[in-house]
């Protein structure tokens, strides 16, 4: 059979359906080549009751015909349908009309179980949105997860940006002879500037592999006879983990990924750009014949790679009906940074709004924990000083709607109070500022959307009116039906605060594994006022469309409910404009004859530090200095097993014990062995930890802290007989990354989970998701982590007192 066409199902081009002719009949392919599970393609032929075959790599497929129709005009039509739901027109002449497709949430529970549960409606959707209640903005996204990865891979072409070998290194890429010996070559000269480098090891090589670059052009347009492979799997780096939900550290690394792109240098040097329609993707090929186009377009020819990256973002968002987009960037509270983004901001957005009608604007997003993956990239303590030094300047510029603390929640807002007081104080002199705050993402700390408004609320200088508040995300917070629950309803309400909904990566990032716990419907029912976002839509495989088409059937929206959320967005776009009439009004009068930049930079050299640290805790020490006489290796002839039970609670949340998961840990210290197994615990000596320590005579067991303790944790840890590991992350609820790195993703190991919430659940999904064997078992009598055990149906299994655990491990240890 002759290949005739292929087409994708979902927006990461993960499930590819190949189209082979023989004659005039068609015949069809499924494939998921990017899930090396096989979770997804055998859900989706169950759901759809098609039979599973394998091809010639022994990988699962689903194949069969197209059957062909004649419509009204006599036209021969190929009708592609799934579980009874057309989805694709395919006409002879090799057009595609597709008519439904499989959002990224949907897909992503697929290959997160071996026993996908919801049904054919919540699966296979139909990609249209009625027009009454299609909303127009997206007010929550971010600036480097906006862009789908085939247009970065065409930026990166026609840009020719620097490429590390690192990243060759990592994700495995194909060079070709010519290319590997021109690498060596230059990786020798690199070597040679770190001689004198106090980096040792994998550190160095690391450092040393991240300035050996290759031109990105020459990577793909001289390479083609790898260029597929080596572009399916640069794809799959910029976007979240495929096989099921991911966790903060997994997102932490994809941004990294991106970064080459998104803020990339170009090669020094060029290449000429001659076989661009040889690439073997004709989406890619698609970008690059525009991005030509735009390059002979006399308002576009000299864009940087920032100016063609909002120039991309508009025209995607364009295609989705979106009119009104405001981004996060951290760039904004960055020195130098922000003023030459602002500059190139100022000299292409006006051509960028005439040419695609979207309206970009900004959040200067400020970063509520330090970054920590960057391993010798120290933040210093002042760090949130220099923010907000930088923000009193950039907030002036009429494209800067406000400011967004971003990062990780696991700690809790009033950490930041001082901080939201100077950010007050900036809103005080801009009625239409905008103050975003990331709070209620997950459970750990359930006060933190009440708090942030209560933090602004306590800020105010007297006479002074509450800001615009927005919540980005607001899931979790006291029961709403409660007395405490219904007082932020007041609250919410009060101050218009505006919450903010993006069902995809609360999924993907294994902050959701219950739809049924979403309180959207709730909010709107007592009035709150909603609005969707995307939170960087490409990273999770998802756009505005596939993101209102998943809101409205996972969480079963009526028309009303949608009509109230569209009426909020055209609110605040109205609002949003007049705001920006009048504050680009006052910034000119501002500037007089005088270049903005040099203006907003002596605005910042005016601005005096303030003195206080203001991240900081109070009486808090660190680990490595105070408990460096405890502090041991893992020891590599024993078997790991991690037990949570007590360190991985937070929001006032204390393990409570019972009779028979006492009675599991005796029996584990009674029929292991201490010579084949050790234990890894928390911090907290709590719960069920703690009762394993008190109990233990035998066991070598290790507790993984943070690396700020207070003085009443480094009291318990220095008289308990454990050993010790310290965290790369300050935050108790930062140490399951630490546990994943030395464990989950080194060596096979055993999880026993008896109780936890946030950190807990990030702790199974991890183990689950690790490259080396991590056997799963979790107390049946903890909700928390049963609820996500169900959602890991394949990969968990549960226990009570009778379950005989301990000969479950021995036999796994012994095997």
């Amino acid at each position: 059979m002759e290949k005739f066409s292929q087409f994708y199902l979902d927006n990461e081009k993960d499930i590819v359906v190949e189209l082979y002719k023989e004659d005039d009949r068609l015949f069809y392919v499924l494939r998921t080549p990017n899930h090396n599970s096989g979770n997804l393609i055998t859900n989706l032929a169950k759901l759809c009751e098609l039979p599973i075959e394998y091809d010639e790599n022994n990988l699962k497929i689903i194949k069969g015909e197209v059957p062909c129709y004649i419509d009204a005009q006599n036209r021969e039509i190929y009708i592609f349908r799934l579980a009874n739901t057309k989805v694709a027109n395919i006409f002879p002449d090799g057009t595609i009309e597709m008519k439904a497709a499989i959002p990224a949430l949907p897909k992503t529970l697929m290959s997160q179980t071996k026993d996908y549960k919801l049904d054919a409606n919540k699966t296979i959707i139909k990609t249209y949105v009625i027009r009454d209640y299609k909303f127009e903005t997206d007010l929550h996204t971010h600036m480097n997860g906006n862009l789908h990865p085939d247009i970065l891979i065409a930026l990166g072409i026609i840009h020719q940006i620097r490429y590390p070998l690192y990243y060759i290194k990592k994700l495995n890429l194909k060079l070709s002879e010519h290319q590997q010996r021109s690498m060596n070559l230059q990786r020798s000269r690199v070597e040679k500037q770190f001689v004198d480098s106090p980096l040792t090891g994998k550190y160095l090589i690391r450092k040393i592999d991240d300035n050996t670059f290759i031109n990105f052009a020459d990577l793909i347009l001289n390479n083609l006879e790898n260029a597929e492979e080596n572009i399916i799997k640069i794809r799959s780096s910029l976007s979240i983990l495929k096989d099921g939900q991911a966790v903060f550290t997994n997102l932490e690394k994809v941004y990294l990924y991106r970064y080459v792109f998104t803020k990339a240098r170009e090669s020094e040097k060029k290449i000429r750009l001659s076989n661009l329609r040889k690439i073997p993707d004709d989406d890619i090929v698609a970008y690059l014949t525009q991005m030509q186009k735009d390059r002979k377009n006399e308002h576009y020819e000299h864009n940087t790679v920032l100016q063609d990256k909002l120039l991309w973002i508009a025209r995607s968002y364009q295609r989705q009906g979106i009119k009104y987009v405001e981004i996060t960037d951290t760039t904004l509270v960055k020195k130098y940074e922000s003023i030459e983004m602002l500059k190139q901001v100022h000299e292409v957005m006006p051509q960028i709004f005439e040419d695609t009608g979207v309206v970009i604007r900004f959040l200067a997003g400020i970063r509520r924990i330090p970054l920590t993956i960057l391993k010798d990239n120290v933040t210093p303590q002042t760090y949130l000083q220099e923010n907000l030094q930088v923000l009193r300047a950039t907030a002036l510029d009429p494209y800067v709607v406000g400011s967004d603390f971003i990062g990780e929640e696991i700690n809790d807002i009033n950490e930041l109070k001082p901080v939201i007081k100077e950010i007050v104080k900036i809103a005080k002199d801009d009625p239409y500022f905008i103050m975003r705050f990331h709070a209620g993402e997950n459970d750990s700390l359930k006060d933190n959307v009440l708090h942030s408004i209560q933090c602004v609320r306590s800020s105010l200088a007297p006479g002074q009116k509450m800001p615009r508040i927005r919540i980005g995300h607001g899931i979790y917070t006291a029961n709403l039906d409660s007395l405490e629950g219904k007082r932020l309803l007041r609250m919410l309400k009060q101050y218009n605060v505006v919450l903010e909904f993006q069902i995809t990566s609360n999924v993907r990032l294994n902050n959701l594994n219950d739809l049924n716990v979403h309180p959207l419907k709730q909010y709107l029912k007592a009035g709150v006022l909603c609005v969707q976002g995307t939170d960087g839509a490409a990273l999770y495989g998802t756009n505005s469309i596939d993101e209102q088409l998943s809101l409205e059937r996972m969480l079963e929206l009526k028309y009303d409910d949608l009509m109230q959320m569209k009426r909020t967005d055209q609110r605040i776009f109205r609002v949003s404009m007049e705001g920006f009439r009048q504050k680009t009004a006052r910034f000119n009068e501002m500037l007089a004859d005088q270049r903005f930049e040099d203006v907003l930079i002596e605005k910042m050299n005016s601005e005096k530090p303030l003195e206080e640290i203001l991240w900081k805790h109070n009486n808090i020490f660190d680990a490595n200095t105070n408990l460096k006489d405890k502090i041991e290796d893992l020891p590599w002839d024993k078997y790991p097993i991690v037990l949570a039970g007590g360190s991985f609670n937070t929001d006032k949340r204390s393990t409570v014990m019972t009779a028979q998961g006492k009675k599991v840990i005796d029996s584990l210290l009674r029929q292991l062995n201490c010579e084949e197994v050790f234990f890894v615990i928390g911090h907290s000596l709590q719960g069920y930890e703690r009762y394993l320590v008190d109990h233990n005579r035998h066991f070598k067991i290790f507790a993984m802290v943070p690396a700020m303790l207070s003085s009443a944790d480094l009291k318990r840890l220095k008289k308990a007989r454990v050993s010790i590991r310290v965290s790369t992350e300050s935050i108790a609820q930062g140490i399951y990354k630490s546990i994943t790195y030395e464990i989950f993703a080194r060596r096979p190991s055993i999880l026993i989970g008896f109780d936890g919430n946030s950190a807990g659940v990030n702790l199974m999904q991890e183990a689950k998701n690790a490259a080396s064997k991590s056997k799963i078992f979790i107390y049946d009598a903890d909700t928390n982590l049963r609820t996500k055990a169900m959602s890991l149906e394949g990969y968990v299994k549960l226990f009570d007192g009778e379950s005989h655990l301990a000969e479950q491990i021995n036999a796994i240890i012994h095997s």
